[in-house]
């Protein structure tokens, strides 16, 4: 994989069990490259998972019932890959995602279907109808230990990503005229000037958001450990 060496997953003994550390070893370093680095050690390595006694998540949905945040380039992602190019953020987010909005915060998460499990899941073969398209935080979640600088990462790229997208379905609304469209609400007071631009802003693909300009400096000198 093309600058998947900018990111390092390596496996963790953790007492019995084994997960996962992470370092990034290039400045520029993209969330892509974080993403490649991952799934190949998701794929190829013998993670011990602790929700199922199995060897590959492949089947197993346990982790489909759970809120999975949605980030900008996530919902860019699924608009191409469902061919819903046509349609308008608010548009696409009432057919795939589930606003909830307490007060000032506001949560854009994946539709979830009547029995909690994501829209996109597959009931009889059990496995993901969009997996080629699946959102961030399906990428890079697996039930196995990790170390905190590699939970640090996810953290801020998943809330950064939200972020972005909280600020574009706002900003859509304010242009349109309109008060944004909301699934669920309690007193909701959502305002765009809480959402300030980041390092997603502006952007389209994981490639193009650098690891050093989301993270917040603690979580990057943690994290990062140049290559000699």
């Amino acid at each position: 994989m093309p600058g998947a060496d900018k990111v390092l997953v390596t496996p963790k003994r953790f007492g019995n069990k084994w997960g996962y550390d992470l370092a990034v070893t290039d400045s520029r370093a993209s969330v892509q490259d974080y993403l490649n680095a991952l799934n190949r050690v998701i794929e190829e390595f013998p993670l011990s998972r602790g929700r199922k006694k199995v060897r590959a998540c492949a089947g197993c949905d346990l982790c489909c019932a759970e809120r999975a945040p949605l980030t900008w380039i996530d919902v860019l992602r699924l608009q191409e890959y469902l061919g819903f190019t046509d349609l308008s953020l608010q548009e696409v987010l009432d057919k795939v995602g589930y606003i909830v909005v307490d007060g000032p915060v506001v949560d854009i998460m994946l539709r979830r279907d009547s029995d909690e499990r994501c829209i996109f899941f597959n009931r009889q073969n059990r496995l993901c109808t969009i997996y080629p398209a699946r959102p961030l935080v399906c990428q890079t979640f697996i039930c196995c230990p990790g170390t905190r600088r590699a939970a640090g990462v996810r953290e801020t790229v998943v809330n950064c990503g939200e972020d972005e997208l909280v600020r574009r379905w706002l900003m859509q609304a304010r242009e349109k005229g309109e008060k944004p469209g909301i699934h669920e609400g309690h007193r909701p007071s959502p305002r765009l000037v809480d959402w300030p631009p980041n390092g997603f802003s502006g952007k389209k693909h994981y490639r193009q958001v650098l690891l050093k300009e989301i993270c917040p400096p603690e979580t990057w000198r943690q994290v990062y450990s140049p290559a000699n």
